[in-house]
């Protein structure tokens, strides 16, 4: 009879914390699902939640991220993406030819630098929390917006076609998920 009761035990206690685990990742995805609903003002159908939820999922710990730690996250998913296009754009300067062009290209190199270095001071702030800091981290997210579009003019300026892509114009979204959630 006591193993039995042994057995019963061991069961019912695997049971209880199987329980406890489902509720505490049921309670932070919880937390990137309202996150979200707030980005996209409570629309839970729109293009926003679902661009919010798509970012914020890429990392497979966001599931059990709390606010916080989502803020953070986002931030370095911006710079990430910046530094993605960053990457493309000195990429395509290793093979202009036009004069025209390659100076646009030092134009947009030179502006996703300093997204870089700013998304990356903003995530240093935003990771120690605080509302001072908090402050400085938006300030900083606030000053990278408009890169992409920023770069764009440089190429209309000189009368040429930008190379940016709709994919580089993400990061002005993923900028302002940032923002929202810091």
């Amino acid at each position: 009879m006591s193993v039995i009761k042994q057995a019963f035990s061991s069961l019912l206690l695997v049971l209880l914390l199987a329980h406890a685990r489902d509720a505490r990742t049921a309670a932070t995805s919880s937390t990137m699902e309202d996150t979200c609903k707030r980005f996209a003002g409570g629309d839970q159908a729109g293009h926003d939640y679902d661009f919010c939820m798509k970012t914020l999922g890429a990392d497979p710990e966001s599931a059990s991220m709390d606010a916080h730690d989502l803020a953070v996250d986002a931030v370095y998913i911006a710079m990430s993406a910046a530094r993605a296009t960053g990457a493309r754009i000195a990429r395509l300067q290793l093979a202009e030819t036009v004069p025209a062009r390659r100076e646009c290209l030092n134009k947009c190199a030179a502006e996703y630098d300093v997204t870089v270095r700013r998304l990356s001071d903003a995530g240093s702030y935003a990771y120690v929390s605080g509302s001072e800091h908090l402050q400085k981290a938006q300030r900083l997210l606030a000053e990278t917006l408009g890169a992409p579009l920023r770069c764009d003019r440089a190429f209309t300026a000189a009368g040429q076609r930008s190379p940016l892509t709709s994919t580089d114009h993400e990061l002005d979204e993923a900028i302002g998920l940032a923002i929202s959630i810091v």
